[in-house]
């Protein structure tokens, strides 16, 4: 950078130093870039601004102002941030938990006295953060090479109205002009980021409805998030270049505006959007490259789609992923039209009773079902690709047909379908995870495992899920000696784990979670035969907890060989360093 850093960092121990004095504030580095943390103090203020001036100092392009957070008293933000001008060259510029009303002149205003530029030449990203007493958002789009900026917790702000954006005459910066001598807005901008703003109700684009000059606005912004602003019900609907889209808790109405006019689309995440029964048609029908689409919490989704639409759905979508939506009970059968698919997962929407066929989707590799569905969907065995099938919490599963056609498959999980009786068979010895139990509990025993028996030698990973009526585990579990994790669950009637355990011999990792009667662990004999044995851990097992109360912290002899042991929270033994 051609300044002296060690005397920067000895005028920033000064002005820490000093700010240490009043108890308010310490100045640190920020990688190569020195970082100022000012404070609530004007005479403090003034000296920070005379080495801010200082000509070595020219080369710092990394400037934040911080201020304690929860002070009171007199507050004198705006007065101590006016003082703080920094030089033209700055490059990034963040400000936190400010107290001030409005802005200092330096941010509002585009030129100096003097007619030159004060930050608009260099300055490629902005942060504000915390500044809880601001009303307005200060103008910001003629910054000519701003790429990101991002926006959290400005609790007073009800509008970003129109002065956002700046005008079109391209005051400010020599750069701001877009193609075919339009001018531009935010002409460089990446990425924007809208946080935790519980006011704001209103987004306004750049020019009013009746205006009829329209320039380019956002015309590289590749990435939009907006979070935690439950009142918008407005937004722009111009992104002509977005990639990227991230909505938490708006209201559906702000979304739609968003969603109305993208074309490029690549990714979209939506969390908590109220009042959206359906995702807006032309979302699928503009984007034709849209490839990951996350849906959560959306409780008063319906369909994914008005109606039912082959053309609709975009063919070049890789990953779709719907949680937590309660009323979702309809998914157009039209995913045999997606040849690119490769990850559909409905996770926990209880009133999706019938799912879309899958025919033919050669391309699925992870299929997770957790709905209210009876049958698993047409086409299933078709899916010779697919490695990871996840089947959990489906209260109305009756039965799962034998799954020889899914070469490929080696993760498989069937968790929590009480109406389950039995286990499907032709699994590949490809499986290497398994993960079963939780099924009807009027079964005395848990289902047999003769289906998997040929999997003995190639099965890795083991997790049985038991229930209430439970008093012993399968006796087939000893013969599959490749096992290196076994998670044992919630078998309740169980009080001791049976001699066998000693027989694999390949196990790395035992957990057994919430099996409530469990007090005794194998023998001596039997536990020393798990040589390879690295961590044991008991969660929820509270007889086990009280059976070992007075041995903790001693070398307990039958687990003497494992590195790590921790029985609730406690950590008994850790070796593993």
């Amino acid at each position: 950078m051609g300044i002296k850093i060690k005397t920067i960092r000895e005028s920033l121990k000064k002005i820490s130093d000093e700010a240490n004095s009043y108890g308010l504030a310490r100045a640190s580095p920020v990688n190569a870039n020195p970082e100022i943390i000012p404070v609530n103090s004007y005479g403090l203020a003034r000296e920070t601004h005379s080495f801010l001036d200082h000509s070595e100092v020219k080369g710092v392009n990394k400037l934040g102002f911080h201020w304690n957070s929860g002070r009171e008293g007199t507050i004198n933000d705006e007065d101590v941030l006016e003082g703080l001008q920094p030089h033209p060259c700055l490059q990034s510029l963040k400000i936190e938990n400010f107290q001030g009303e409005k802005f200092p002149s330096w941010i509002l205003t585009h030129n100096n006295s003097s007619g030159g530029l004060f930050l608009w030449d260099h300055l490629l990203e902005i942060f504000l953060k915390n500044c809880n007493k601001c009303e307005q958002i200060p103008t910001l789009g003629h910054l000519s090479h701003l790429k990101v900026l991002e926006i959290e917790r400005m609790n007073n702000v009800t509008c970003i109205g129109t002065e956002f954006y700046g005008n079109y005459s391209g005051e400010g910066s020599s750069n701001s002009r877009g193609d075919n001598g339009r001018n531009a807005m935010f002409p460089a901008l990446k990425k924007l980021v809208l946080k935790h703003m519980p006011k704001l109700v209103e987004w306004k684009d750049a020019m009013e409805p009746t205006t009829t000059t329209r320039g380019t606005v956002f015309p590289s912004l590749k990435e939009l998030v907006i979070e935690f602003c439950d009142q918008l019900i407005s937004a722009p609907c111009h992104f002509p270049a977005l990639e990227r889209l991230t909505i938490k808790r708006i209201k559906s109405t702000a979304f739609k505006n968003i969603s109305s006019n993208l074309t490029t689309l690549l990714f979209l995440s939506i969390y908590v959007v109220s009042e959206l029964s359906c995702l807006p048609e032309q979302l699928f029908q503009n984007n034709a490259s849209l490839m990951r689409i996350f849906i959560h919490y959306c409780a008063d989704l319906e369909s994914i789609l008005p109606h039912e639409d082959v053309r609709a759905f975009c063919i070049s979508l890789r990953d779709i992923y719907i949680s937590e939506c309660e009323k979702l009970s309809y998914i157009p059968d039209t995913l045999h039209a997606l040849q690119s698919l490769e990850s559909f997962a409905v996770f926990h929407c209880p009133n999706l009773r019938s799912f879309p066929s899958i025919q033919g989707v050669a391309s699925l590799r992870r299929l997770t079902i957790s709905c209210g569905v009876e049958v698993l969907p047409i086409g299933l065995q078709s899916c010779t690709s697919l490695l990871e099938l996840d089947i959990w919490s489906c209260p109305n599963l009756i039965s799962i047909p034998d799954l020889g056609e899914l070469h490929s498959l080696s993760r498989l999980e069937i968790v929590n379908c009480p109406k389950l009786t039995r286990l499907p068979g032709g699994l590949s010895e490809c499986l290497k995870t398994l993960g079963i139990g939780g099924f009807c509990e009027e079964l005395d025993a848990f289902p047999s495992l003769s289906s998997i028996q040929h999997l003995h030698a190639s099965l890795e990973e083991l997790g049985l899920f038991g229930w209430a009526k439970l008093n012993s585990l399968p006796d087939e579990i000893q013969h599959f000696t490749a096992l290196t994790y076994l998670h044992i669950w919630s078998f309740d009637g169980i009080k001791a784990l049976p001699e066998w355990l000693g027989n694999l011999s390949s196990l790395q990792k035992l957990l057994l979670n919430h099996n409530k009667n469990l007090m005794e662990m194998p023998t001596v004999q039997a536990m020393r035969r798990l040589t390879k044995l690295k961590e044991l851990i008991i969660n929820g097992s509270p007889k086990v907890d009280v059976r070992y109360a007075n041995e903790k912290g001693t070398e307990w002899s039958e687990f003497a060989h494992i590195p790590y042991i921790r029985i609730e929270s406690d950590v008994i033994k850790d070796e593993t360093f």
